[in-house]
């Protein structure tokens, strides 16, 4: 089932211009990137979700049955749409904190394009942190006793700059308060 994710609150692990090497050895490279949204609103289930996780329980039930949504709450059948306490212990747990993510890969480089559908070619301009949403294919699997619902990612549309999360820090941070050490030198 092919969706259109709504707009994410932030990214991670943002490679979608460039494809990187696959975990796997033997394995092809991957485009990918990590969207991710606020858990909940006043306790309840985040409203613009909703769409996404009725698509996800669709495609369960298509291939295992009127209880897949059931298995899918339960963890008996995984699901793309996960919380952002699976980052527990990890250097990205800060990041994930109240938030549920989706981590979208292709073999095939997805378009990416602007809010104006222009495509971005700059690496500059899609990177971590990135604000946007995704033309997702939501399948479910049946595979060496792994059973679940994945996604591929087909494009990519860019809707904001966000907070950019390269561990980079600028370099007006860096330099901005440092007096020029070899001024002194140079008379």
């Amino acid at each position: 089932m092919q969706i259109v994710t709504p707009r994410c609150d932030s990214s991670a692990y943002c490679y979608l211009l460039k494809a990187q090497p696959a975990m796997e050895k033997g394995k092809p490279d991957q485009y990918s990137i990590t969207l991710m949204w606020d858990e909940d609103e006043e306790g309840e289930p985040n409203p613009k979700l909703a769409k996404l996780r009725n698509a996800i329980e669709e495609v369960a039930v298509a291939k295992f049955g009127k209880d897949a949504p059931k298995k899918l709450k339960s963890g008996q059948l995984s699901s793309p749409l996960r919380p952002g306490s699976d980052k527990e212990g990890t250097n990205a747990e800060e990041d994930f904190a109240g938030k549920v993510f989706m981590t979208l890969r292709s073999t095939d480089k997805p378009q990416v394009v602007d809010a104006d559908l222009e495509p971005i070619m700059d690496s500059m301009d899609v990177y971590s942190g990135v604000i946007g949403r995704a033309d997702i294919w939501l399948y479910a699997y049946d595979k060496a006793g792994n059973k679940g619902v994945s996604c591929i990612i087909n494009s990519f549309q860019k809707l904001d700059d966000g907070e950019r999360k390269s561990g980079r820090r600028p370099a007006s941070a860096a330099f901005g308060d440092l007096e020029d050490e070899d001024a002194d030198l140079l008379g």
